[in-house]
């Protein structure tokens, strides 16, 4: 473990310190960083919204919107339209069936009145008339188009808009009664935004409204609207919003709470309450927009249509869908402005915002919300992924890496999505993702310039001992390759020209070397291809080796394979050689399997990949051995011990120089499905010798070995069997003879 640290010490420093950073910019208060924050957070707030929206379409909902749309404007000409037209609009929703009515407009200036302006002309202009004008004073009350909107709202559930200033303005209109009036110390201690002025409704209009409410919507700092204010504050009383007082009206609550809690003298807004219904905020009395699609998401119906529609069929109404319904009167057109920037699309009408708000109070569903732990969640999974991630990183490969990262994200987005369907909760782990990702991204930049360092090792490393696959293998998997030395299970072949000497005194350097080229290319090219590993070329001699750099638990089948594949390939470029003037070529092999020594071995001025060994000495020697036993190849009993699918011939049991163990040698004729009749019968007669041979039954062996010589006339193992059973017939071996041969030479 200290070693660890000691070699991914930087990069695990540099984790801590960004997660120390991406903790602090979670809590930071510095205006910069706090928009930057905000800003994502905003984005996955959006992406969010957007995932979990229901198809584009109208929904069946209690809430309908009475549209001034363009065809309205177009109708029944531009806005504001008499008060007598509002009223005929309003009486139309009524007799549609409309439950209650709420006006995203505000009424805040009186309509001329014609008798007035006749009256006040008079006046002015023949004094002497003044209080002879009683016929127009009495029609002057019958064309009061206010009256006649005013005595119309008096007849049905209606709610009228104001708008409120920041700003200490001049004030315009009358204020609806408050709903909650504020005493010391909470008046100065609540946290609900005060507002300085206001454009709010005739006197006559709103004292003959059932109840008024605010159209503000507060947009965040991108100018998107997310959230809106609920409550507002207006000298030391508290205001609705036209959506939360249409809401109290339609269900019929009678009990209004804000739920707060006091921290240090600050009275923060927890939510608000209708009777038991309860609508999260965040601290200033705002609730998150409960957005149910992209515009044209409720029944839209066009004003002009509602007030040209047929009432003459009683019982029958032509907007069933009025029936019993919330009705907010509103606006779609252009020229009037109240498009706002949504989450979802930049053009979206205000009133849709307010329709939103009211159908999800009206049906007391879940309001979105943020909860309070989410900043101590986040806070937390900083610290854990941030810390662990900067020690484990390091150690994993790009890609890895990469599958880290989705792996830890792509549930923290599934539980996101979790929470949000289930019980409406934002909780946007975006900070936690910002460590993630950057964590991670550190640490696949610092991996891709290790592993393009390591390609370049690699490559100059094995290039020319192993094949391609190989190199891509160990580059993908770095660690299934090691350079230093270790000791592994492998097996090792010497491949050796017979006569090499004479050979080379037959021929120019020129010559020579040509020879040794296309002799030696072929070779390696099927020693690749058994996945072998070329370790050196010493003169007419290819030394490799099965098992590394990568691992190969069939490293004794492949070596066994590629010996037998060399040697029908020197069967096949002998005739060609000769035919270009070339002397035969003829070759012996060895093959020994065992624990050997492999790894980067060498000076600082010269180094190769290679292998070290008792097991890569018994190997050569077997090569020195095929030319006395007459045979091509042959494999130590470590090679030959359970290895199925191929043909062997027991050899000979023998101590090679500087080895008093003896072992068993075998020559693998070839491979299972490729045995003849012939190679079957010569086999079992040649394994009845060697077992007569051990078992000192002379006779019975020189019979077997004879019947050898009659199948393989040039078989040169039988005729040495034949010379030393001859020897031991005449000076018999000692008891504890074990049927081995002591080779003196290499």
């Amino acid at each position: 473990m200290r070693q660890y640290f000691l070699k991914h010490y930087f990069s695990i420093l540099v984790g801590f310190v960004l997660t120390g950073s991406v903790l602090w910019l979670q809590f930071s208060e510095q205006e910069t960083v706090r928009s930057i924050v905000n800003r994502l957070d905003f984005i996955a707030y959006d992406t969010l919204l957007n995932a979990t929206l229901p198809a584009a379409g109208a929904v069946r909902s209690t809430v309908v919107i009475i549209d001034i749309d363009e065809a309205s404007l177009r109708e029944e000409g531009r806005w504001p339209w008499s008060r007598q037209k509002v009223a005929k609009l309003t009486a139309a929703a009524k007799n549609h069936g409309a439950k209650t009515i709420g006006f995203d407009v505000s009424f805040a200036e009186q309509e001329r009145n014609i008798a007035t302006e006749l009256i006040q002309a008079i006046e002015a202009d023949f004094p002497s008339q003044r209080g002879k004008t009683s016929f127009l004073q009495e029609l002057e009350t019958k064309v009061d188009r206010d009256l006649q909107f005013a005595d119309q709202l008096r007849k049905q559930e209606v709610v009228l808009g104001t708008l409120f200033h920041a700003e200490e303005l001049s004030s315009i209109g009358e204020l609806p009664p408050p709903w909650m009036t504020l005493r010391s110390p909470q008046k100065e201690q609540l946290l609900v935004p005060k507002m300085g002025g206001y454009n709010s409704n005739l006197s006559v209009l709103q004292q003959a409204a059932t109840d008024g409410g605010f159209l503000n919507t507060t947009p965040d700092d991108d100018g998107i609207i997310r959230r809106t204010p609920l409550v507002l504050k207006h000298g030391d009383n508290i205001y609705p919003s036209l959506s939360f007082a249409m809401a109290k009206i339609h269900n019929q609550a009678l009990r209004f709470k804000i739920e707060t809690a006091n921290n240090n003298g600050v009275e923060s807004v927890l939510g608000l309450w209708l009777n038991r219904y309860f609508i999260p905020t965040d601290s200033y009395g705002r609730a998150l927009v409960p957005y149910i699609g992209k515009r044209q998401s409720f029944t839209y119906i066009s004003a002009t249509e509602l007030l040209n529609a047929d009432s003459s069929n009683q019982g029958f109404s032509q907007f069933p869908e009025l029936q019993g319904a919330a009705v907010l009167v509103g606006t779609s057109a252009l020229g009037l402005f109240d498009l706002r920037n949504t989450p979802m699309e930049p053009a979206f009408p205000g009133v849709e915002i307010q329709a939103s708000l009211l159908q999800a109070m009206i049906d007391q569903t879940l309001f979105p919300s943020e909860p309070e732990w989410s900043d101590a969640v986040a806070a937390l999974l900083i610290i854990i992924f941030g810390l662990s991630l900067s020690i484990i990183a390091p150690a994993l490969s790009p890609r890895s890496l990469f599958v880290l990262a989705a792996v830890i994200i792509i549930p923290l987005v599934a539980i996101q999505l979790w929470l949000w369907s289930s019980f409406k909760l934002s909780f946007t782990p975006v900070m936690p993702a910002v460590i993630i990702l950057s964590v991670i991204g550190l640490n696949a930049i610092r991996g891709f310039f290790n592993e393009s360092s390591l390609r370049g090792e690699i490559h100059g490393m094995f290039g020319q001992y192993v094949p391609a696959a190989h190199i891509d293998k160990m580059i993908n998997s770095p660690g299934s390759a090691s350079f230093s030395g270790e000791t592994k299970n492998m097996s090792v072949l010497f491949c050796d020209i017979r006569n090499f000497t004479t050979i080379s005194e037959s021929l120019d350097a020129t010559q020579l070397k040509g020879m040794l080229n296309a002799f030696f290319t072929p070779l390696t090219e099927i020693i690749f291809e058994s996945q072998g590993t070329i370790d050196k070329y010493i003169g007419d001699l290819v030394m490799a080796f099965w098992g590394a750099p990568l691992d190969d638990p069939d490293h004794r089948k492949h070596s066994v394979e590629g010996a037998l594949e060399m040697l029908a390939k020197v069967d096949e470029l002998r005739p060609l050689f000769v035919a270009q003037g070339l002397p035969e070529i003829h070759v012996g092999i060895g093959i020994n399997s065992g624990d050997m020594n492999v790894g980067d071995m060498g000076s600082s001025f010269r180094r190769a990949y290679t292998v070290l060994g008792d097991a890569v000495n018994l190997s050569a020697r077997l090569e020195g051995l095929t030319k006395y036993y007459g045979v091509s190849l042959l494999v130590g009993e470590q090679t030959w011990v359970d290895l199925d699918g191929f043909l062997f011939r027991y050899i000979d049991r023998v101590k090679v120089k500087g080895k008093e163990q003896p072992i068993d040698i075998y020559q693998p004729l070839c491979r299972t499905a490729d045995i003849t009749e012939q190679q079957l019968t010569l086999a079992k007669i040649h394994d009845q010798a060697m077992t007569a041979y051990m078992e000192q039954r002379w006779d019975d062996a020189i019979s077997y070995f004879k019947q050898v010589l009659s199948h393989e006339l040039e078989c040169v193992q039988a005729k040495l069997f034949l010379e030393r059973i001859e020897t031991l017939s005449a000076e018999p071996p000692e008891a504890d003879w074990d049927g081995s041969y002591r080779h003196t030479q290499k």
